[in-house]
């Protein structure tokens, strides 16, 4: 049997300095950056933000679609700024400056002797939900990096209202967010 080593609490203590500077670093940069009224940048290091959750293939769309076999199945991978994330964890209300980001990638599946189920393989889409009443005066907007040849785009422009404000304002469970897909923000016990 190993036995357990103990960590000197000198070493502890370093480490939760490197974590709150590390953080408060963090803080200090803003989740997003506008050029002009409403032409927003690409966020930057999201895949550091908190990851809200994936889903497959899922979206609401007029016509349903056929299950698993779709060639357009895709994972939809969700992130939040850290800030955001906090307050709805505290308050279970979005604040101003709250941003979400989904990373649309495409699905493979395997099946082959000892290996089966999907994964994800290539990026295809980049787009980002953000809330600011002063900016937007239906409070969220969205946005698309894509550049329609499978390359990021640097800044983007808001979709119009009937694109993506419309889908989020009728069906999602909280402030135009779907939490209801996301255990991470559905079940979370408010500080």
């Amino acid at each position: 049997m190993i036995k357990p080593r103990k960590i000197s609490p000198v070493l502890l203590a370093g480490f939760a300095v490197v974590l709150k500077l590390g953080s408060a670093f963090c803080a200090d940069k803003p989740a997003v950056v506008f050029e002009g009224k409403e032409t927003l940048r690409r966020p930057e290091g999201y895949r550091q933000w908190v990851f809200v959750g994936s889903s497959m293939g899922l979206r609401y769309n007029q016509e349903p679609e056929k299950p698993a076999a779709n060639k357009s199945d895709r994972f939809n991978n969700v992130y939040i700024n850290p800030a955001a994330f906090h307050e709805f964890t505290r308050s279970g209300k979005f604040p101003e400056g709250t941003v979400f980001i989904l990373e649309i990638t495409s699905a493979e599946a395997k099946a082959e002797p000892g290996l089966q189920g999907s994964y994800q393989k290539d990026f295809t889409a980049l787009e980002a939900a953000v809330k600011d009443s002063k900016r937007f005066p239906d409070g969220w907007a969205y946005f698309s990096f894509d550049d329609g040849k499978g390359k990021r785009k640097d800044k983007a422009a808001p979709f119009p209202r009937s694109s993506c404000f419309e889908c989020h304002h009728q069906k999602a469970a909280t402030d135009h967010v779907f939490t209801q897909f996301y255990p991470v923000l559905r079940d979370l016990p408010r500080k």
